[in-house]
């Protein structure tokens, strides 16, 4: 009953003062707000287990070698080598990638992934209807006649149909049969760096016969056993590497080659990670700030209620029961934040999967659900029990006489306490400041970083071709120009073009080489094209000559190499002219090349890595399913969706995929620190703003407890300005103290964000003036702005009112 009566008293004091309750409500909004959405999204990608068997045991590799750094990407060799070691691992399995679509009237593109006969157990996973695909009953003797498709899409495309199982639908222009369905909202989680997304809705089996020895690229997860530690399976798999190096070394020839294992949950958001913790970080901070900013209020609120408190002291009420009631105080406004903060937290949810980069994983773990909501209140009501506590802790300590007076110890120990709280809301807003300042000067650097091509206005598809379909190479590239000649009569396009990659977009693709026979053979980047595509970049010459139509008749192809190749194998001399041996330790496929061009450098991938050196091959010598891509006056994306108007009629077989801007593959590259840039942004002007009306609250109390002095002063002639600086002295201390504090924070903190930086220094000192400048401005405002009302008033009226 006492607790209740606490209750409704504490609701009529704050109806009776509507301003400060809504302040210290919105502060706890604010603060629980931003917390519990990000809560919502570190919670969903990084605190919750991968959805598998087992699996903090799963591990991934990643291969370092000539052309490949930190790829998922073993041999088949290496593969079959490792899952042999079962004194290491129960287990190895491989999923990659698969160019999968739907085909026949309605052609589809979507997900799909060729996988092991062991690679669903090992993961711990079984269809839900029917059986796991099969190597022995699904795979014949050239193409695959089996697969398991998606809850996602039996739904989708067939509406749940349950005699699905058992029939045959058209995949990549194959009557194939449904062997079985996946259950509802399983997803593979293999990193981006796999090529394989999420959302998988095709499966394909894949056999030990078929893989390569000596072919790079297989992603492997395998599972350790219960006794064997990360350090002694790494130690373990050194040693295999490096004994399949001496058994094989006409397989190794291109270089060294380093296979690390990584857990696999940890694999998975190694590319957020740092922004997220960042984002962490930085709501930890505004959450601190908004706390203090909470205590101040309370604090303020307080003290002006000490004669009150006073009275009631000494018309028989306890120091606990005073020190209750203001608890429950600052629990109601704790519980009444908390509800505007849950439904804050789902408007920031959805902001911040707006914001998210598309490489995020786990977003369909990123819900406003029950225990999200939990954290809320129980946070709101634990920082407001906490935070309450100190001022009624500091507002009953005092004697009734004591409490009656105007300067009594109680009130200077708030107002030396509220200081205090003030300095550390500065420490605070300036770390997160400092934060955001070298976010931003590294997105302005990433953004001006040489590309080596020019993004804008470009519009790119990807058209892959059934090898049944187009056997020859000949009909082959017979269809790529048809598409293109088709797509430049589409009105608004100013050039087109087929190459591949696509920049930003991958795929990897390599080709070995030599500079002579019986050279060492060596490994690089590669790019195939048709004459255009490097002009249709932007890709400036800078020797020699491009493709053009005449290399088509070559007997010895034409090949262009970048600068960096160009320096690094034949320094200070001139590269055109020069002969290199392609793929010579295949006989089948090896020939001599002329270099006919010398180009830039091309960024392929991350902008905070410098690409590896490229080789420019033509077509023929590199026939993969290419890209068209199109240099528009239009809007890209309209663009693309009118390519695959007009090329799919042309009888691809397939669907033409991955429409996309080439800004939109430049932007997604830098995506993560955008990300964190604009949230560190928008939490740094949170905290700032809190900051700011700290500061004016601490400096507009002191101001008021001098309100004679400073009218006394005025009445004996004092002028404005010099009492104006008085009054500003006491919050520049307190700024000083803060910004001290801060320096030293912003220094131990911003080393975390040295993988988010790009050109920029994590002590980068035009940052830190800049951000030190700019709160001790907004602490000066704001401690100005109370003394220049008091110098405004009448002395007389001042010393009546006293």
């Amino acid at each position: 009953m006492g607790l209740l009566r606490d209750v409704r008293f504490s609701l009529r004091i704050l109806s009776r003062n509507p301003l400060f309750a809504f302040a210290a409500i919105a502060v706890v909004t604010l603060g629980i707000g931003a917390t519990t959405a990000v809560f919502s999204v570190v919670r969903g990608v990084l605190l919750e287990r991968l959805p598998y068997r087992d699996a903090a045991r799963l591990v991934l590799f990643r291969v370092d070698a000539p052309g490949y750094v930190h790829q998922p990407a073993l041999t088949g060799e290496e593969f079959l080598a490792i899952r042999a070691r079962t004194d290491l691992f129960e287990d190895a399995a491989t999923a990659h990638e698969s160019p999968l679509s739907l085909t026949g009237p309605d052609m589809e593109r979507v997900g799909a992934a060729s996988i092991g006969d062991n690679f669903l157990p090992l993961l711990g996973v079984a269809p839900a209807a029917g059986r796991a695909v099969s190597s022995r009953e699904d795979v014949g003797s050239q193409w695959i006649r089996g697969v398991n498709i998606s809850y996602e899409l039996w739904q989708r495309r067939w509406q749940g149909d349950p005699s699905l199982v058992g029939r045959f639908i058209e995949v990549n222009n194959l009557q194939m049969q449904v062997v079985g369905i996946m259950p509802r909202d399983f997803h593979l989680y293999l990193g981006d760096a796999t090529g394989i997304a999420p959302q998988v809705d095709l499966w394909a089996p894949i056999a030990d016969g078929d893989f390569q020895p000596t072919s790079r690229g297989y992603p492997v997860v395998a599972r350790l056993r219960k006794d064997v530690s990360m350090r002694v399976a790494q130690s373990a798999v050194d040693t295999l590497i490096t004994e399949l190096a001496n058994a094989r070394p006409d397989h190794y020839r291109t270089g060294r080659v380093h296979v690390t294992l990584s857990r696999l949950d940890d694999d998975v958001v190694r590319g957020v990670k740092p922004a997220l913790a960042a984002l962490a970080a930085a709501v930890g901070f505004v959450m601190l700030v908004a706390c203090a900013n909470l205590t101040n209020l309370l604090l303020a609120r307080a003290s002006a209620r000490t004669r009150e408190l006073a009275v009631r002291t000494a018309i028989g009420a306890s120091r606990r029961q005073l020190i209750q009631q203001l608890a429950v105080e600052s629990l109601v406004i704790g519980a009444l934040g908390a509800a505007g903060g849950v439904l804050l937290a789902q408007w920031g949810i959805d902001g911040l999967l707006a914001l998210a980069p598309a490489s995020l994983p786990r977003r369909e773990n990123i819900v406003m659900d029950a225990p999200v909501a939990a954290f809320a209140i129980g946070a709101a009501m634990l920082a407001s029990a906490i935070f309450g506590l100190v001022p009624a802790w500091l507002a009953t300590r005092a004697d009734v006489v004591g409490m009656l007076k105007e300067d009594s110890a109680s009130s200077r120990s708030a107002s030396t306490t509220r200081g205090l709280l003030v300095a550390g809301q500065l420490a605070l807003s300036l770390v997160l400041l400092v934060g955001a300042g070298l976010m931003a000067r590294a997105f302005v650097q990433m953004r001006q970083h040489p590309l080596g091509f020019n993004p804008s206005g470009v519009a790119t598809v990807r058209v892959d071709l059934p090898p049944m379909h187009f056997r020859k190479l000949e009909d082959r590239e017979a269809f790529y120009r048809a598409a293109q000649d088709a797509v430049r009569s589409i009105p608004g396009v100013d050039a087109v073009a087929v190459g591949l990659p696509i920049p930003f977009a991958g795929p990897t693709m390599t080709r070995r080489f030599a500079l002579g026979a019986g050279e060492p053979e060596r490994i690089t980047r590669a790019v195939a094209s048709f004459p255009g595509y490097a002009e249709l970049l932007g890709v400036p010459l800078r020797a020699g000559r491009l493709f053009d139509a005449s290399d088509a008749a070559r007997r010895d192809p034409a090949v262009m190499v970048d600068e960096h190749l160009a320096a690094l194998l034949w320094p200070g001399e001139r590269a055109v002219g020069k002969r290199l041996l392609l793929q010579p330790s295949q006989p089948a496929q090896r020939q001599w090349a002329d270099v006919v061009g010398v180009v830039g450098h091309l960024q392929l991938d991350d902008v905070r890595r410098e690409s590896e050196p490229q080789l420019w091959l033509p077509y023929r010598t590199m026939a993969w399913d290419m890209a068209v891509a199109v240099r528009t006056r239009r809007d890209p994306a309209e663009m693309a969706a009118l390519m695959k108007q007009t090329i799919e009629p042309l009888g691809p077989g397939r669907p033409v995929h991955a429409l996309r801007s080439l800004e939109s593959y430049v932007a997604e590259a830098s995506a993560d620190t955008r990300f964190a840039l604009f949230v560190l942004g928008v939490f740094s002007l949170i905290a700032v703003t809190l900051t700011g009306v700290g500061v004016y609250g601490v400096v507009a109390y002191a101001t008021a407890r001098r309100m004679r002095e400073i009218a006394v002063r005025l009445a004996l002639g004092a002028d404005a300005p010099r009492i104006v600086a008085l009054v500003v002295r006491e919050g520049f201390a307190w700024t000083c103290a803060g910004v001290v504090a801060g320096l030293a924070g912003a220094l131990a903190v911003s080393r975390y964000l040295t993988t988010l930086l790009f050109n920029v220094g994590e002590r980068d000192p035009l940052t830190f003036l800049a951000v030190v400048a700019l709160l001790a401005a907004v602490a000066l405002v704001a401690s100005a702005l109370p003394a220049i009302r008091a110098v405004r008033i009448d002395p007389m009226l001042a010393l009546r009112s006293e």
